[in-house]
């Protein structure tokens, strides 16, 4: 199954029940994370004597209104870069701990003959899932330098976010599916094997994930979208282990 067939798949299942209810968790706790953040935000900022902090205030006070302004701009500047960079990771940790149910919607709609999951243990679970949206949240805060050198330049700083996210994304996302069918090495040993096609999937994803309204639900899709990739890589059968149970009817 291609790349495309599969998100076509995965964008057809949306309507689902058990999907819509994951996508209303993420998207009302993503609204109350953001919220949060804006508002600590500006009250921190409107909390800092600017005038009192030497050079700052007497840039103040010689550009007036002027200074003032482009104070603001590089303010909302600031909260709408760090939104975009951010959004990964925040979206994933709240969505993370639901992404299950999307799994077991998908496999028992489009692959019911597929053999029982490994046993996760909730601590697995919860492991993967904040250790990747650290990750995330970590490697673009260290790129963000980076991001601003290039801003000039907007090819090549989209180039950059769009494959170091579309890596860690497909990777995240990659392992939430696989962990249930294979062991963590055997898992890895897949995924090697299948880098172009995995960071194709994550590339596609982060663009959605920087789209307004459509990243709420980028989260449910990813997981959906991420089910039918697992399920048509090739040679996958090649890595199940022999007690794995009754093979699937689907390659």
């Amino acid at each position: 199954m291609g790349i495309i067939d599969s998100f076509t798949k995965a964008v057809a299942q949306l309507p689902d029940p058990r999907l819509r209810r994951v996508l209303l968790i993420g998207i009302a706790g993503s609204l109350m994370v953001f919220a949060v953040l804006w508002m600590a935000l500006w009250w921190g900022m409107g909390a800092i004597a600017w005038t009192e902090i030497w050079g700052i205030g007497w840039i103040i006070d010689w550009f007036g209104d002027f200074a003032g302004w482009v104070g603001s701009v590089v303010f909302f500047s600031s909260i709408l870069v760090a939104t975009f960079v951010l959004f990964p990771a925040i979206i994933t940790i709240i969505v993370g701990f639901f992404l299950e149910e999307v799994v077991n919607a998908v496999e028992a709609r489009h692959y019911p003959n597929e053999p029982t999951p490994r046993p996760q243990p909730l601590s697995e679970v919860l492991a993967i899932t904040t250790k990747f949206a650290l990750i995330v949240a970590a490697l673009n805060l260290a790129f963000l330098p980076i991001y601003l050198i290039l801003f000039l330049l907007p090819p090549l700083n989209l180039v950059l976010y769009y494959l170091l996210n579309g890596y860690l994304v497909s990777r995240e996302y990659y392992e939430l599916v696989a962990l249930r069918r294979f062991d963590p090495r055997t898992a890895r040993r897949l995924r090697r094997s299948h880098r172009g096609r995995m960071l194709l999937a994550g590339v596609i994803l982060v663009f959605f994930m920087t789209i307004p309204i459509v990243n709420f639900v980028t989260p449910v899709l990813a997981t959906a979208f991420m089910v039918h990739v697992f399920q048509g890589l090739p040679r996958r059968r090649e890595f199940a282990p022999e007690n794995s149970g009754p093979p699937s009817n689907i390659a």
